[in-house]
């Protein structure tokens, strides 16, 4: 009798122990240092836990997150998803945040509500019901054999992989035509014919050797938001904003005129064109 109630004992603290790590973990300084905070569950005023306007980083299991920088979960908020956060300088809530609660895996979220991508040390996959990301997701950080106890089979139409590398097959238990996703971005999947069809997925060991057949065409790439050592940030205050056209994926330009040396030519040409007065 004793012997079977430590077990009971010690496999209630083992779930206990699951569901604490299953949620965000706060840190007081930024790169996971410092006095830290973790919760399982939803937290209305961060002043009755001591950790107020204190958090700079922190780390998301499990699913997605929402914290804001007023109790209630008012004021300004953001939505996490899993991983690393060395710094929340980067969504403007550095010593801000004031309330947390998990977000449903069937909540529908704008893409604008989202922090910039974590940083992705964090072995995951996240699957998205309509393509450029929209619309229901599912996010996991191990194999899932059948997506139907999920329900999530067949659904999946763009994805953004973490970490390490994973195979996504169109049937039940790895079977079927299956493809390797590199860690990135992946806005529409029937470019690698699994739009709507895949039923199960599993991470890819690192020292997996993979034939170059069976990855999926290079994703785009995750935007990696951590703070470099040294780095300074600054605040700028916008004084005023026009639309300029540009090429895809061009992120610099010189305006015809508003450089210095184009400035220079207009009023050599301006000296030049005047008229010439004879003596």
């Amino acid at each position: 009798m004793n012997a079977m109630l430590n077990t009971a004992l010690a496999m209630a603290a083992v779930a206990i122990s699951a569901q604490a790590v299953a949620g965000p973990t706060f840190y007081e300084r930024e790169d996971f240092q410092g006095r830290s905070f973790t919760t399982a569950q939803k937290v209305r005023n961060f002043e009755r836990v001591g950790f107020n306007d204190r958090a700079s980083s922190v780390v998301v299991t499990g699913n997605r997150w929402e914290v804001c920088e007023d109790a209630r979960f008012s004021g300004r908020c953001v939505v996490l998803r899993p991983g690393r956060y060395p710094s929340l300088a980067a969504m403007g809530l550095n010593n801000r945040v004031s309330s947390v609660r998990s977000v449903s895996r069937n909540t529908r979220i704008d893409n604008s509500r989202y922090a910039p991508d974590p940083v992705g040390t964090v072995a995951q996959v996240v699957f998205y019901e309509g393509e450029g990301f929209q619309g229901r997701s599912f996010t996991t950080e191990q194999q899932v054999g059948n997506f139907e106890r999920v329900g999530f089979n067949d659904r999946a139409s763009s994805a953004v992989v973490f970490g390490d590398r994973w195979e996504v097959c169109e049937d039940a238990r790895f079977s079927g035509r299956c493809a390797v996703l590199r860690p990135g971005r992946y806005p529409s999947l029937a470019a690698m014919g699994l739009n709507n069809r895949i039923s199960s997925v599993r991470d890819v060991s690192r020292n997996a050797q993979i034939d170059n057949n069976h990855y999926a065409p290079a994703p785009a790439a995750v935007s990696d938001n951590r703070r470099r050592n040294n780095e300074r940030l600054y605040q700028a205050n916008v004084t005023s904003v026009h639309a300029v056209a540009g090429t895809p994926g061009q992120r610099c330009w010189v305006e015809p005129g508003t450089s210095p040396s184009a400035k220079q030519d207009q009023r050599s040409g301006e000296r030049s064109s005047a008229p010439q007065l004879a003596g």
